[in-house]
């Protein structure tokens, strides 16, 4: 029998660009079995808008960040393979099609990535300078192909290849009940949940651009530095999830907490904020990559110098209710 698809939709302020989601979503060549969006408070004319979609449900609940609307959309979802898509961006007609194909031909791997095509706000194709190089072929990542991956600073000689955009997984309901729900810190890092649940068992990578990803003035997030503290409260989740780490390797683990070192480090040579816990991290970091058999980046070695240094600090604050993450360099959004 073939397996049910919901598609988990989670909102604020984005009427604008919602018509284009759903009618994408709703207009696929297979179509879902269905689709939930919550409406995480929003102050515009979102509900206008669910009225053309009578077959779509709606959930409105008070404006609590985008990890409760996560946490709501999940715990109400039945599909067997469940699809996360942000409200600025959308589908092309045949992904679900193409999707449910190759999860029904590999009924043992969690799910399934792939590539996305970038757009402007008004839906027009833009052109990312780290979108160039060509897509690498169709492949099943997984965790020991993927740990020496996602570092901010890419590690020397690093092996394994982690490829496709995040927040196009969909992925099998029973990878991912162990990872929910999501603690409210996380903010925007939560995309990552799927990946990170799915890739346990096995994600399908498709170099194929079957989404569009929307770049806005709302959705800048990693050009803020303040906003790696959702990615440190994402792998913070990770390494306390007992259930997620016992189906990974010692080493997998390890390397995870060496990502951690390095956003914290990070984020306080940025910031001027937490410098000691910054500065212990760039310290331990390359001691722990070091055990693992792997060099640092030659940048790595300047985090400890960067930390305690008076420079100037990057200002703003990350907003953990805007529900789209911004499009960043390539190694930024493959370290989500």
């Amino acid at each position: 029998m073939a397996e049910s698809v919901s598609v988990l939709i989670c909102t604020y302020n984005y009427a604008r660009f919602l018509s284009q989601c759903l009618e994408t979503v709703c207009g696929q060549t297979r179509p879902p079995d269905e689709v939930i969006v919550v409406d995480d408070g929003s102050e515009d004319e979102t509900a206008d808008v669910l009225r053309r979609f009578p077959d779509v449900r709606y959930i409105r609940q008070n404006h609590e960040g985008k990890s409760a609307a996560f946490n709501r959309a999940f715990s109400e979802a039945r599909g067997d393979i469940v699809c996360h898509l942000d409200a600025d961006d959308f589908w092309m007609p045949t992904k679900l099609e193409q999707v449910c194909g190759e999860l029904q031909q590999r009924p043992s791997i969690g799910g399934v990535i792939h590539e996305t095509l970038h757009v402007g706000e008004d839906g027009e194709p833009i052109q990312l300078p780290y979108a160039a190089v060509p897509f690498p072929e169709s492949t099943i990542l997984t965790c020991e192909g993927v740990e020496e991956m996602g570092f901010l600073y890419p590690l020397p000689r690093a092996r394994g290849l982690m490829a496709g955009n995040p927040n196009t997984v969909c992925a099998r309901r029973a990878a991912l009940l162990d990872m929910f729900p999501v603690p409210a810190r996380m903010g925007l890092a939560v995309d990552a949940i799927f990946l990170a649940g799915a890739i346990r068992f096995g994600l399908l990578y498709l170099p194929s651009e079957l989404a569009a990803y929307r770049h806005h003035g709302q959705n800048a997030w990693l050009r803020n530095p303040r906003a790696h503290q959702h990615i440190v409260d994402f792998l913070e989740f990770l390494l306390a999830n007992k259930n997620y780490r016992r189906n990974l390797s010692r080493r997998h683990v390890s390397l995870t907490r060496a990502k951690l070192l390095e956003r914290k480090a990070f984020l306080a040579s940025r910031t001027g904020e937490k410098v000691f816990e910054g500065t212990c991290a760039s310290l331990a970091l390359p001691v722990l990559l070091l055990r693992n058999g792997l060099l640092c980046s030659w940048k790595h070695l300047l985090l400890p110098l960067l930390c305690v240094l008076p420079l100037k600090r990057a200002g703003g604050v990350a907003n953990p209710s805007n529900h789209s993450p911004a499009a960043a360099s390539r190694e930024e959004r493959l370290a989500q």
